[in-house]
């Protein structure tokens, strides 16, 4: 996952050190030498030690190492609890966001992005980060305009930064967001480029709002961030390959055969993750250029669509494989394929375009699906979590019994919520509470009669306790969350 790499642009600490050996490539060697680093270090814990641990996690995900990456970002947790008052929440938010996306857990990356993002104890190099994230989460989902406005707001972040950042850090960041910026540009004009009008995902005018990006702008902002990453290995070869795509989608195919000497490079460097990407998006403007044996040779490699490993949702390379059955007269192939496209897309979208939907109990009570703050704790507190959820609405409801749910001391719990989630038990059950009484204020069907009354159905009958809690969350009262809903209503009757 290209991503991972640029994350290097983000470090503030220890970890910069290792930005150089990054930028050119050689992730493997910079992973070995973060972990070294990390074995002869006095103490494990402060942000240098976060930092080394998290990117060499991050590199491990480039290399399609994920079990690493994942022991790597326990680490980083770890020695989080040394770091100031709400790093540890940030850092588990951060981390969770970064393997939910490579994993293509496109709803959990959003929701642990957002966190971050929306977090007062979060650096400007996590908020902008984190914001990237977005950007890209929205991008792989089809909506363009949304991934534009979090690059805007990364950008903006930084120009209202101004001095106070130090002047190499800011610029690592602004080129930084550039390259996302660039990345995501190319990317949309690869997948909508006019010979790939049955790529419904990606073509219909819900997901992209009926823009198509002009290839000659696309090409240019590429130049021009190739001349701001000069020196620097791995982006000068993968904007110089997103140029070579996009122009070969616009017509000019005389470089395409440098796809493969891209790739070649990719696997001499280890990185597993993006010669992937480079397959298939190389294979998608092969069959917009009917070039169908390149195409193949690019796939190939990939296996099956099913095959997918800990990724899901790979119905881009059905979509793919429909399209070389249909050049070579396949027919009964191609439309088995494009079944298979059509309906894993389709799952995707109802999947993670959706916040976890709450779920009636038997006793009335509601819970939700499995989301990001489950899956970071171990699995016997992931049944505490659960059950936390499912009682909040209950005012009396105690981490005592909480603890004794699951069989374990009050003490334990709160180690486990304080170390995975750097949040204590009571502190998610309040955030949980007040998302759920701000979706009730947004939704005319469970909004009660008084703000006070929505926010009893979820445990909270104090309106000072309310009013300090929803402040602290959403940076506004609920009466002014109540007031946005009310006012288009009103405009509209």
């Amino acid at each position: 996952m290209y991503f991972c790499l640029l994350t290097a642009m983000t470090r503030s600490s220890a970890a910069r050190d290792l930005l150089p050996m990054i930028l050119d490539g050689r992730a493997k060697a910079a992973a070995s030498l973060a972990l070294s680093t990390l074995e002869t270090m006095a103490t494990r814990q402060g942000e240098a030690a976060v930092e080394l641990s998290s990117l060499s996690a991050d590199l491990m995900l480039a290399q399609d190492c994920a079990e690493d990456a994942e022991d790597l970002y326990r680490q980083a947790l770890v020695a989080a609890t040394a770091s100031p008052r709400g790093q540890v929440r940030v850092i588990s938010c951060r981390n969770i966001g970064m393997l939910s996306l490579y994993q293509r857990r496109f709803g959990a990356a959003a929701n642990s992005f957002q966190r971050v993002v929306e977090d007062d104890a979060a650096t400007l190099s996590q908020q902008v980060e984190a914001l990237a994230g977005m950007a890209l989460t929205h991008h792989a989902l089809g909506r363009g305009e949304m991934a534009t406005l979090a690059l805007g707001d990364a950008a903006a972040r930084l120009d209202g930064a101004g001095a106070a950042s130090a002047p190499g850090v800011a610029g690592a960041l602004r080129l930084f967001v550039r390259m996302v910026r660039a990345e995501l540009s190319a990317q949309c004009a690869i997948r909508t480029n006019g010979a790939l009008a049955d790529h419904a995902f990606w073509q219909s005018e819900a997901a992209h709002a009926g823009a198509r990006l002009d290839a000659g702008a696309v090409v240019s902002e590429l130049h021009a961030c190739l001349a701001a990453a000069v020196g620097h290995g791995l982006l000068t070869q993968r904007l110089a390959h997103l140029a070579v795509l996009v122009r070969a989608g616009a017509g000019d195919v005389r470089s395409l055969g440098s796809v493969h000497d891209y790739l070649a490079w990719l696997r001499r460097m280890h990185l597993a993750g993006p010669e992937r990407e480079g397959r298939l998006e190389g294979a998608l403007v092969a069959i917009a250029t009917h070039h169908p044996e390149l195409a193949r040779s690019l796939i190939e490699p990939l296996g099956t669509a099913h095959d997918a490993g800990p990724q899901r949702w790979n119905f881009e390379l059905s979509y793919c494989r429909a399209k070389l059955c249909e050049m070579t007269g396949q027919a009964d192939e191609c439309l088995r394929h494009y079944q298979r496209y059509a309906l894993e897309s389709a799952r995707c979208l109802r999947s993670e375009t959706q916040a976890p939907a709450p779920v009636a109990t038997a006793k009335g009570r509601v819970t939700e699906t499995r989301d990001a703050a489950e899956l970071a704790l171990p699995a016997k507190y992931r049944r505490a979590y659960r059950y936390l959820v499912s009682q909040m609405d209950r005012a009396d409801l105690s981490v005592r019994e909480i603890a004794d749910h699951i069989g374990v001391s009050e003490r334990a719990v709160q180690s486990a919520f304080r170390m995975h989630l750097g949040m204590t038990p009571v502190e998610v059950l309040r955030r949980c509470r007040v998302e759920r009484i701000r979706d009730d204020l947004l939704s005319a069907e469970g909004c009660g009669p008084t703000v006070i009354e929505t926010a009893a159905r979820w445990g909270i009958r104090n309106r000072s306790t309310l009013v300090s809690s929803y402040r602290k969350h959403f940076r506004e009262t609920p009466a002014d969350t109540l007031a946005r809903r009310e006012v288009p209503a009103a405009i509209h009757a």
